[in-house]
Protein backbone atom coordinates (compact mmCIF):
# COMPACT_ATOMS: atom_id res chain seq x y z
CA UNK A 1 0.00 0.00 0.00
CA UNK A 2 1.39 3.30 -0.96
CA UNK A 3 1.09 6.55 1.16
CA UNK A 4 0.02 9.62 -0.72
CA UNK A 5 3.50 11.85 -1.09
CA UNK A 6 4.11 14.48 1.64
CA UNK A 7 3.22 18.02 0.66
CA UNK A 8 3.95 20.73 3.49
CA UNK A 9 0.78 22.63 2.22
CA UNK A 10 -1.67 19.69 3.17
CA UNK A 11 -0.19 20.33 6.58
CA UNK A 12 -0.86 23.76 6.24
CA UNK A 13 -3.59 23.96 4.88
CA UNK A 14 -5.77 24.13 8.05
CA UNK A 15 -3.54 27.11 9.41
CA UNK A 16 -4.62 29.06 6.06
CA UNK A 17 -7.86 28.48 6.46
CA UNK A 18 -7.97 29.56 10.25
CA UNK A 19 -6.06 32.51 9.66
CA UNK A 20 -7.97 33.53 6.79
CA UNK A 21 -11.07 32.95 8.55
CA UNK A 22 -10.12 35.06 11.61
CA UNK A 23 -9.12 37.91 9.19
CA UNK A 24 -12.54 38.32 8.38
CA UNK A 25 -13.81 37.89 11.73
CA UNK A 26 -11.08 40.79 12.54
CA UNK A 27 -11.65 43.41 9.69
CA UNK A 28 -14.87 42.51 8.42
CA UNK A 29 -16.52 42.51 4.83
CA UNK A 30 -14.17 45.11 2.88
CA UNK A 31 -15.37 47.05 -0.36
CA UNK A 32 -12.77 48.81 -0.41
CA UNK A 33 -8.30 48.72 0.08
CA UNK A 34 -8.61 50.07 3.02
CA UNK A 35 -10.85 50.70 6.63
CA UNK A 36 -10.64 54.25 7.48
CA UNK A 37 -12.30 55.91 10.37
CA UNK A 38 -12.74 60.01 9.49
CA UNK A 39 -15.28 60.25 11.92
CA UNK A 40 -12.73 60.75 14.64
CA UNK A 41 -13.78 60.21 18.54
CA UNK A 42 -15.10 63.25 19.61
CA UNK A 43 -16.17 64.62 16.26
CA UNK A 44 -20.25 64.87 16.54
CA UNK A 45 -21.71 63.13 13.61
CA UNK A 46 -24.61 64.75 12.41
CA UNK A 47 -26.31 62.81 9.68
CA UNK A 48 -29.55 61.66 8.82
CA UNK A 49 -30.94 58.80 6.58
CA UNK A 50 -34.09 57.53 5.50
CA UNK A 51 -35.72 54.78 7.46
CA UNK A 52 -37.43 51.55 6.52
CA UNK A 53 -41.05 52.67 7.92
CA UNK A 54 -40.46 56.37 6.01
CA UNK A 55 -38.92 57.84 8.96
CA UNK A 56 -35.51 59.85 9.25
CA UNK A 57 -33.52 59.43 11.78
CA UNK A 58 -29.58 59.98 13.08
CA UNK A 59 -27.68 60.27 15.93
CA UNK A 60 -29.13 63.61 16.74
CA UNK A 61 -32.39 63.15 16.80
CA UNK A 62 -31.75 61.51 20.06
CA UNK A 63 -30.51 63.87 22.42
CA UNK A 64 -29.07 63.25 25.77
CA UNK A 65 -28.72 59.39 24.48
CA UNK A 66 -26.57 57.23 23.82
CA UNK A 67 -26.93 56.13 20.51
CA UNK A 68 -25.12 52.90 18.97
CA UNK A 69 -24.79 52.87 15.19
CA UNK A 70 -24.73 49.30 13.22
CA UNK A 71 -23.37 49.59 9.72
CA UNK A 72 -23.96 46.93 7.80
CA UNK A 73 -25.17 45.10 4.67
CA UNK A 74 -27.23 42.06 4.01
CA UNK A 75 -24.46 40.01 2.18
CA UNK A 76 -22.05 40.81 4.97
CA UNK A 77 -21.44 37.53 6.86
CA UNK A 78 -19.72 38.67 9.68
CA UNK A 79 -21.89 41.31 9.85
CA UNK A 80 -24.63 38.94 10.69
CA UNK A 81 -23.14 37.76 13.46
CA UNK A 82 -22.99 41.24 15.04
CA UNK A 83 -26.36 41.52 14.58
CA UNK A 84 -26.77 38.82 17.00
CA UNK A 85 -24.13 40.25 19.50
CA UNK A 86 -26.38 43.38 19.17
CA UNK A 87 -29.58 41.43 19.80
CA UNK A 88 -28.58 40.38 23.41
CA UNK A 89 -27.11 44.21 24.21
CA UNK A 90 -30.15 45.46 22.99
CA UNK A 91 -32.50 43.59 25.38
CA UNK A 92 -30.18 44.75 28.43
CA UNK A 93 -29.87 48.16 27.43
CA UNK A 94 -33.48 48.97 26.38
CA UNK A 95 -34.60 52.56 27.25
CA UNK A 96 -30.85 53.48 27.31
CA UNK A 97 -29.36 53.26 24.33
CA UNK A 98 -30.99 54.13 20.84
CA UNK A 99 -29.88 51.32 18.67
CA UNK A 100 -29.80 51.99 14.56
CA UNK A 101 -28.72 49.54 12.02
CA UNK A 102 -27.32 51.66 8.96
CA UNK A 103 -27.30 49.46 5.80
CA UNK A 104 -25.13 50.04 3.48
CA UNK A 105 -25.16 50.36 -0.16
CA UNK A 106 -27.97 48.76 -0.93
CA UNK A 107 -31.11 49.30 -2.26
CA UNK A 108 -34.55 49.63 0.00
CA UNK A 109 -35.97 46.84 -1.62
CA UNK A 110 -32.97 44.20 -1.05
CA UNK A 111 -32.90 45.66 2.47
CA UNK A 112 -36.61 44.70 2.78
CA UNK A 113 -36.32 41.04 1.70
CA UNK A 114 -33.79 40.76 3.86
CA UNK A 115 -35.75 41.87 6.84
CA UNK A 116 -38.81 39.63 6.12
CA UNK A 117 -36.53 36.71 7.00
CA UNK A 118 -34.34 38.32 9.63
CA UNK A 119 -36.05 41.42 11.19
CA UNK A 120 -33.74 44.01 13.54
CA UNK A 121 -35.66 44.95 16.68
CA UNK A 122 -34.47 48.71 16.24
CA UNK A 123 -34.57 51.14 13.09
CA UNK A 124 -33.08 50.29 9.93
CA UNK A 125 -31.43 53.70 8.48
CA UNK A 126 -31.23 52.95 4.36
CA UNK A 127 -28.18 54.62 3.21
CA UNK A 128 -27.85 53.34 -0.70
CA UNK A 129 -24.94 55.24 -2.34
CA UNK A 130 -22.75 54.84 0.67
CA UNK A 131 -23.15 58.80 0.90
CA UNK A 132 -23.10 59.34 4.63
CA UNK A 133 -21.08 56.09 5.66
CA UNK A 134 -17.85 57.30 3.30
CA UNK A 135 -18.36 60.69 4.57
CA UNK A 136 -17.88 59.00 7.57
CA UNK A 137 -14.92 56.86 6.91
CA UNK A 138 -16.73 53.65 6.97
CA UNK A 139 -15.09 51.59 4.41
CA UNK A 140 -15.25 47.88 6.44
CA UNK A 141 -18.67 46.55 7.37
CA UNK A 142 -19.56 45.76 9.90
CA UNK A 143 -18.42 48.61 11.36
CA UNK A 144 -19.71 50.43 15.22
CA UNK A 145 -20.40 53.43 16.32
CA UNK A 146 -21.31 54.78 19.95
CA UNK A 147 -22.40 58.43 20.41
CA UNK A 148 -22.49 59.38 23.63
CA UNK A 149 -24.87 61.77 25.89
CA UNK A 150 -22.91 64.58 24.69
CA UNK A 151 -23.51 63.58 21.10
CA UNK A 152 -19.45 63.11 20.66
CA UNK A 153 -18.22 59.83 18.86
CA UNK A 154 -17.06 58.19 21.84
CA UNK A 155 -16.34 54.54 20.07
CA UNK A 156 -16.26 53.80 16.21
CA UNK A 157 -14.67 50.59 14.92
CA UNK A 158 -14.80 48.41 11.83
CA UNK A 159 -14.89 44.86 12.27
CA UNK A 160 -16.47 42.96 14.69
CA UNK A 161 -16.69 44.14 18.32
CA UNK A 162 -17.62 41.77 21.00
CA UNK A 163 -20.08 41.96 23.92
CA UNK A 164 -18.04 42.86 26.38
CA UNK A 165 -16.06 45.34 25.08
CA UNK A 166 -19.70 47.09 23.81
CA UNK A 167 -21.08 46.78 27.43
CA UNK A 168 -18.12 48.63 28.61
CA UNK A 169 -18.02 51.18 26.30
CA UNK A 170 -21.78 51.68 26.51
CA UNK A 171 -21.41 52.25 30.14
CA UNK A 172 -18.47 54.92 29.90
CA UNK A 173 -20.69 56.79 27.23
CA UNK A 174 -23.58 57.03 29.97
CA UNK A 175 -25.95 54.12 29.57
Amino acid sequence: MRSAPYSPLSRRSPVLVLAAFLAVLLFGCREGATAGTEAGVGSKPEFRLKTMDGRTLGPRDFPGQVVLVDFWATWCGPCQIQARILESLHGDFKGKVQFLAANVGEDEATVKSFLQKKPFPYPVLLDPEDTVSSGLGVYALPTLMIVDKKGKILYIQPGISDGPTLRQVLVKAGA
